[in-house]
């Protein structure tokens, strides 16, 4: 009998173990949870909106655009810039799988169109940008510079001089690198010289002046280029002097659009050949979308006024939104 209730004892005491482990690893996890919730680091915030751009647009997107659509809609901004084209692989290949892609350029997007199946069905043209050439005060060249701004002396023959830095993007990662290329061919035809992209780049891929687009303007500040290719918008953002190519060359205005067509850029990675056309931006929602109302709210912020205001202080120039793709595949709440 003694043994019976000596039993029954252990029993009780065993069981009243497990329910105060069970409570306390409960409560644990409980405060763990709210902790997590109190800082905001939650693995699945149905309110982030996670934005892949075009790596010359860094500073406008993170300073200036992210926080404007998290004031205006109420969702969480989550940025990433890299170079277009570099973006593009990125999502083909499954390593990132953003809720809104803006592309410097149609191409990039259109790859993503010409996949099997389509990761992207529709763009929208909503900015332009033009080429400029983007120079450092501290460059040991900057009054011969000064003079190109001016228009006083050729500004291909500065930035071809022997010992000048010259710094651009890499045309197989980033439309910047191919719309330099092009820019340059561009010049040999326009100042009927066939020497000018040779003198100023090299070849198309020169590994002496290529570096990564979110690196390239912190590189010239810092003394390691005397200037670099860069579009408007980048020198305005960042307050660089900055000198201005002739309309017939820059990419930015529309009314030269075939002389653009007079050259070209080819892909090593696919041997697409990609022709001189105006820089449009465009914008679009892949099918890794995660926060489809997300995305489509930050779609129509690029296409509101707010917006458009925001951009054309920064040096973009607003144009008729127009779409490419399959135009019945836009939500219908996008309001371009």
């Amino acid at each position: 009998m003694v043994n019976s209730i000596s039993t029954i004892k252990k029993i009780k005491n065993g069981l009243f173990l497990i329910l105060f482990v069970i409570i306390g690893v409960f409560s644990v996890y409980s405060i763990e949870d709210e902790f997590s919730i109190a800082k905001g680091t939650t693995t699945h915030n149905q309110g982030d909106v996670f934005v892949m751009y075009a790596g010359s647009l860094v500073n406008i997107f993170e300073d200036i655009i992210g926080p404007a659509f998290q004031n205006e809609s109420g969702y969480t901004y989550v940025g990433e810039g890299k170079g277009s084209v570099q973006v593009s692989n990125l999502i083909r290949d499954g390593f990132r799988t953003p809720d809104v892609f803006v592309s410097a350029g149609t191409i990039p997007i259109m790859r993503l169109m010409n996949t099997s199946p389509p990761l992207v069905d529709w763009l929208l043209e909503f900015d332009s940008a033009e080429m400029v050439i983007s120079y450092s005060p501290n460059s040991p060249y900057f009054n011969d510079l000064e003079k190109a701004r001016k228009g006083e002396t050729p500004w291909y023959n500065v930035i071809s001089q022997d010992g000048f830095k010259f710094g651009r993007t890499d045309p197989e990662l980033d439309p910047k690198g191919y719309y330099t290329v092009i820019t340059s061919k561009l010049a040999d035809i326009y100042f009927n010289d066939p020497s000018i992209k040779e003198r100023i780049l090299g070849e198309d891929r020169n590994p002496k002046q290529i570096f990564p687009e979110e690196t390239l303007k912190s590189l010239l500040e810092l003394g390691q280029f005397d200037a670099v290719a860069s579009y408007k918008h980048e020198a305005v953002v960042r307050g660089l002097p900055y000198i201005t190519l002739p309309d017939e060359i820059n990419l930015g205005d529309p009314t030269f659009s075939e002389f653009y067509k007079r050259a070209n850029y080819t892909l090593e990675s696919d041997q697409r050949v990609i022709y001189g056309e105006p820089v449009f931006f465009s914008i679009t929602i892949p099918q890794t979308v995660k926060n489809l109302d997300g995305a489509i709210s930050f779609v129509n912020f690029i296409l509101s006024k707010d917006s458009s205001e925001l951009l054309e202080s920064q040096g973009l120039n607003r144009i008729n939104v127009t779409s490419e793709g399959v135009a019945n595949k836009i939500p219908l709440s996008i309001k371009p």
